[in-house]
């Protein structure tokens, strides 16, 4: 009897297994690949299937070890036999082999669930220098570096070039460049033409990128994997016309390793600068033998390098002048991209006010750097210069003028290189430049508001005017503030109201600036005039200003725009564009 009973347990617990057996087989992960031999530059498919009725994704993350996942599909297929319903899921993934020989396909994980590793042999082919008539590959890249053993901070110049033999559709991608410790830009384009290699033609993809590496010791340039689709050979005679059937292909660019050196110690500079090219060169908003004490006169300094970008270039030391006041307008940078390598530049504006008359001695202005050619450590100068200060016309000019402190202002958004730090010194008080555009905030703002009570308390206007009510203001009613702000004697008005005018006198919105707006009438007298009243608003010292006289030189200036005719010229070249 116990016999008996221990008999069927046994049958039931075989039958209970073998179903949870069938069970686990039913939603179980299973590993395919549509061929275990492939030449270097082919892919192939793996597909991932299970029965389980999951919307999760398989962790595709351990095939990045040996495979470039050039992309994913996914598809649901549901199949009735006799009755009975059969589904499962796919997961097709196209890949790439990052190297040859003996490679193995990992287990992978799915809910659970995990597939069988399965192994590969991948063929040595013809390498780049074998491609060719006698090679198999259609599709294979070479690469090559400015540099293999640059100074850190300096410019490398990566050049990589695709040659093909075959047809290729749209598909073309190529893997993105991301180098740790070093950052990257793409200079230009890529280019497309064609070449010959061992009397065989090819097409080309050339790519040329820029990169700089920010630390000492090994950086290393990973491989970078092209793939596209070829026709397929195989399809039927009219493939070539009806179908687009075709099979991926992929080619894999060589790793290098760049020797990044630091800085050689014997660089005497306090920020380092390694470049190619660098020049310094300034340039003068008027001429310097007319000074005269009290004129505000702008120096502007260029710096500009081949390898290093604006960001990378510190500010110009200016050392305190005798007999001159300075201070410094916002500086400005940029880039331009070349096949050659980025060309950076940094622009400096610096505004000079002498206050006393004779002989000046400006003295030069040094900019070091090292240049990577020739691997030796240069000074970029500009000469000193003497300029000569006449007396002021106007006696009433004070010989000495406070000096204002200089004032530095750099962008703080995300930078392509990270900016050189150079050791920048400022004057106090800080409180003088946010009081003054306080000021003349607020009075902009009082203007707008008086014209717009002015503007709605007239009736439409039946005169014509040169420029559209919807622009703004007529030449007339600015002429008329201008004219109101003279008699008041208010010189920030003044300045704010004959920047307007010339707006509307000339029918051109970009004249928003002081020198924009001189450059565009062209005359001396009127230069002198305003060079005054920047030299009483900037030393803060109340001073009689001539406005009757101010009224008269623009009544003609006036005049003589209107009728079309052209003051003299006084030969300088404009810095602006009207």
């Amino acid at each position: 009897m116990v016999n008996s009973i221990f008999s069927k347990l046994s049958k039931i617990l075989v039958l209970m297994t073998g179903l949870i057996l069938s069970v686990q087989a039913m939603v179980a992960l299973t590993a395919s690949v549509d061929r275990t031999h492939l030449a270097g530059y082919e892919t192939l498919e793996l597909t991932l299937r299970t029965d389980s009725d999951t919307s999760a994704a398989p962790d595709l993350s351990p095939l990045e070890n040996d495979f470039d996942i050039l992309g994913t599909r996914q598809s649901r297929q549901i199949r009735i036999i006799n009755g009975r319903n059969e589904s499962w899921r796919d997961w097709v993934v196209t890949l790439s082999p990052k190297k040859s020989g003996r490679l193995l396909i990992p287990s992978l994980q799915l809910d659970g669930m995990t597939s069988k590793a399965i192994r590969l042999e991948v063929s040595d082919t013809p390498t780049e220098q074998k491609a060719g008539p006698g090679g198999i590959d259609p599709v294979f890249i070479r690469t090559e570096v400015s540099d293999e053993k640059p100074y850190v901070q300096q410019e490398v110049i990566l050049t990589l070039k695709i040659y093909y033999r075959v047809q290729l559709y749209d598909d073309r991608r190529l893997s993105p460049l991301n180098i740790d410790g070093a950052i990257v830009q793409q200079l230009g384009e890529t280019r497309n033409y064609e070449t010959v290699l061992d009397g065989t033609r090819y097409g080309v993809f050339e790519l040329n990128f820029s990169i700089h590496p920010q630390k000492p010791g090994s950086v290393d340039i990973p491989g970078l994997t092209f793939s596209a689709t070829m026709p397929d050979d195989r399809r039927d005679s009219f493939g070539s016309i009806f179908s687009m059937s075709g099979k991926p292909v992929a080619a894999r660019s060589a790793e290098i390793t760049l020797n990044v050196r630091p800085q050689p110690e014997s660089f005497k500079g306090s920020v380092w600068l390694p470049a190619r090219k660098l020049t310094l060169t300034d340039g003068w908003s008027a001429p310097l033998d007319k000074i005269k004490v009290g004129d505000a006169i702008t120096r502007t300094i260029v710096v500009e390098a081949e390898g290093l970008t604006g960001v990378q270039l510190p500010a110009v030391t200016m050392p305190k002048l005798d007999g001159v006041s300075a201070y410094t307008d916002k500086s400005t940078s940029d880039d331009k991209a070349t096949d050659s390598g980025v060309i950076g530049s940094r622009i400096e504006a610096i505004a000079l006010i002498p206050t006393r008359p004779g002989k000046i001695e400006l003295p030069p202005v040094q900019y070091q750097w090292f240049d990577t050619d020739a691997q030796t450590e240069k000074v970029a100068t500009i000469p000193a210069k003497t300029i000569t200060v006449h007396p002021s016309e106007n006696p009433e000019v004070l010989t000495t003028t406070p000096e204002i402190p200089v004032q530095t202002t750099e962008k703080t958004e995300e930078t392509v290189c990270p900016p050189a730090i150079a050791n920048i010194t400022t004057q106090r008080p800080f409180w003088l430049w946010p009081s003054l555009s306080a000021l003349f905030g607020l009075l902009w703002l009082i203007t707008l508001l008086v014209l717009w009570r002015c503007r709605s308390s007239q009736k439409p206007a039946v005169e014509s005017s040169d420029i559209p009510k919807s622009q703004g203001f007529s030449e007339k009613e600015a002429w008329q503030e201008f004219e109101s702000a003279c008699n008041t004697e208010d010189l920030n008005q003044i300045r704010g109201c004959f920047v307007k005018w010339v707006q509307t006198l000339s029918g051109n919105s970009r004249l928003t600036t002081m020198d924009r707006c001189l450059k565009k009438l062209n005359s001396d007298p009127l230069v002198t005039s305003f060079n005054r009243l920047e030299a009483n608003l900037y030393s803060g010292h109340e001073q009689k200003l001539d406005t009757k006289a101010l009224i008269s030189l623009c009544k003609q200036l006036r005049k003589e725009q209107k009728n079309g005719e052209s003051s003299h010229q006084n030969g300088l070249n404009s810095l602006y564009p009207d």
